[in-house]
């Protein structure tokens, strides 16, 4: 993906305390991120948008520098899309296993991974957002990526996000895809001549 990242796009800073994230928005990106841990508020909301918009608003008071925040949502069918961007509390309480068991209990595994990016840098914000269709799996398989990569196959595959290889990960999976429609979306911009 290094090959496509437009040359205009504003160095930033990453708002997050997750390691892996930060790994992966690196390699995704093919260049080094530095991030800043700030303790964002996550409200509670099942709307994805809102509850980015609220985590950029607290990290601007934070850093005067142009910055990223994402947000991540894990949509079970089982639950009307449950937990979504509450995912981290679920994860939290019962573990990524939990979370599979219990879309399996209800008799639907069928899942999908959302990540949204902000990126507020020269007084604009640009949104994106990458969806992967999957379902869940028992037992966990793979000690690949974080969270609930053991547990999330993703359509059309045979491996696990914790199986997946980065290169296959980042092509297939939801921050990848996420990552790519922002910079195509500054592209977008550029190519109309908009500030980037």
């Amino acid at each position: 993906m290094s090959s496509q990242t437009p040359l205009y796009l504003p160095p930033f800073v990453l708002v997050t305390g997750n390691s892996g994230k930060l790994a992966e928005t690196r390699r995704l990106l093919g260049r080094r991120i530095e991030s800043i841990t700030v303790e964002l508020p996550e409200i509670q909301s099942l709307d994805l948008a809102a509850v980015l918009r609220a985590k950029a608003d607290e990290a601007a008071r934070h850093t005067d520098a142009a910055f990223a925040v994402e947000e991540t949502a894990l949509e079970l069918d089982a639950l009307n899309g449950f937990p979504g961007p509450l995912v981290k509390w679920m994860l939290d309480a019962i573990g990524a296993e939990g979370i599979a068991r219990v879309a399996l209990a209800a008799g639907n595994a069928r899942a999908r991974a959302r990540c949204r990016l902000l990126l507020r840098a020269a007084g604009r914000d640009l949104e994106a957002e990458g969806v992967t269709e999957g379902t869940l799996v028992l037992p966990p398989r793979g000690d690949q990526g974080f969270g609930w990569d053991p547990v999330f196959l993703p359509a059309g595959e045979t491996r696990t996000y914790g199986e997946l290889p980065a290169a296959d990960k980042d092509r297939l999976g939801h921050r990848g895809r996420a990552w790519r429609q922002l910079l195509a979306t500054f592209a977008t911009a550029a190519d109309r001549g908009e500030p980037g």
